[in-house]
């Protein structure tokens, strides 16, 4: 039988840096690859002219409705139908799910119609906490969650949480696979990639980027204030699928932001080369946000740019703090933030880049970890 891979988002394909990652370990293993996406802008969007996309088919749901609403609601229950008919149309026997929003479609194929189906779910994220919800709604979820888990065939982990505090259920070794979202140490082409020429930066500023999903939890209020204060030494470059109405008015009205949209990981990368510092502040009231490690603070050990944390994520501040590669304030301090910019404007030598650099080629380069996820995918071929 032909060796088909089925990869489910609920989002755009290229939102996160994971479809690289999986395409770099597995691509070769397949004889056709197929990806069922969610296109939350309303339209399609077409994959990078890069050898690791050629030969994949893409497939887009282009339904939007407004956020928090009723509407939004329905058209989710929507999406895991269209995803449910796609699968089945696709007849694959191997399907990876990406997040909690698609692994449902993919366990009805696989327990009502096509048994013979391995699923393996990618959750990338805890989704009770994820979100500012009451207890009772987070049990439920959890719940939820932790049966997709035990349904599923296989299960790749971003880390340790899920055996810290988020499991309901053992889990033996050959189940799961704990992999980081980390990047491959592609520095040369970065060093090579002219971002000041592409989008037309001035090389007179401190970048600050934000890049990627931004929110409300992200960080928000500490970086608006901060923009606010009109510092004339700062840029402040955002990146990204940014659908707020409200962020995208307030980046019109501040000339000392530069809206870019989405960019090519590349470009993403070069960015951050080329920063000051990185802010990776997350919301410590989530749970999720206490134990994950961003996937920009492995970008930015590999480019040796530093990066600034909230306290409460633990795990990750406790590792930026102990071998000195930026620094972690209070959620939303933004005098600390700001008096960290001014000293590191004033003296570069308190971080030593190279440091950065070494750190991640030991432990968390890329090529390290995908031989893994490689045997992982192979066992169910």
């Amino acid at each position: 039988m032909k060796k088909k891979g089925l990869f489910l988002f609920a989002d755009y394909f290229d939102s996160t840096t994971t479809i690289i990652r999986v395409l770099r370990a597995s691509k070769d293993l397949f004889e056709e690859i197929n990806f069922l996406y969610w296109a939350r802008l309303g339209q399609e969007r077409n994959p990078p002219n890069d050898e690791l996309y050629k030969g994949l088919k893409f497939d887009g749901f282009t339904q939007t409705a407004s956020p928090r609403s009723l509407s939004a609601f329905l058209l989710f229950v929507k999406f895991q139908w269209w995803l449910l008919k796609k699968i089945i149309d696709n007849k694959s026997n191997f399907v990876v799910a990406f997040t909690f929003y698609t692994v449902f479609p993919a366990l009805v194929y696989k327990y009502f119609i096509n048994w013979r189906c391995k699923v393996l779910y990618d959750p990338r994220d805890y989704a009770a906490d994820s979100y500012r919800v009451n207890k009772i709604v987070n049990f439920i979820i959890k719940l939820i969650d932790n049966l997709f888990i035990w349904a599923s065939d296989f299960v790749v982990f971003p880390d340790r949480q899920y055996f810290i505090y988020y499991g309901l259920f053992g889990l033996k070794d050959d189940k799961f696979l704990i992999l980081p979202n980390s990047t491959e140490d592609i520095l040369e082409e970065v060093l090579k990639n002219d971002v000041y020429k592409k989008y037309n930066l001035p090389k007179d500023k401190h970048i600050i980027p934000i890049i990627g999903y931004f929110s409300e939890t992200r960080g928000e209020k500490i970086l608006f204030e901060l923009i606010k204060q009109k510092d004339p030494r700062l840029l402040f470059v955002f990146a990204g699928d940014i659908r707020d109405e409200n962020h995208l008015r307030f980046f019109k009205e501040n000339e000392n932001v530069v809206y870019l949209k989405k960019i090519p990981y590349l470009d993403a990368l070069t960015i951050m080369k080329e920063s000051l510092l990185v802010p990776q502040l997350y919301d410590p009231e989530l749970k999720n946000n206490v134990y994950a490690l961003p996937t920009k603070y492995y970008d930015c050990l590999m480019v040796g740019t530093p990066i600034v944390v909230s306290l409460g994520q633990k795990d990750v501040a406790q590792e930026i703090i102990l071998n000195q590669f930026g620094w972690a304030i209070d959620y939303k301090d933004t005098k600390s933030l700001t008096n960290i910019i001014n000293n590191y404007i004033n003296n570069k030598n308190i971080i030593k880049k190279e440091e950065l650099r070494s750190f991640f080629l030991k432990k968390y380069d890329y090529n390290i970890h995908k031989t893994k996820l490689r045997k992982a995918y192979s066992k169910f071929l």
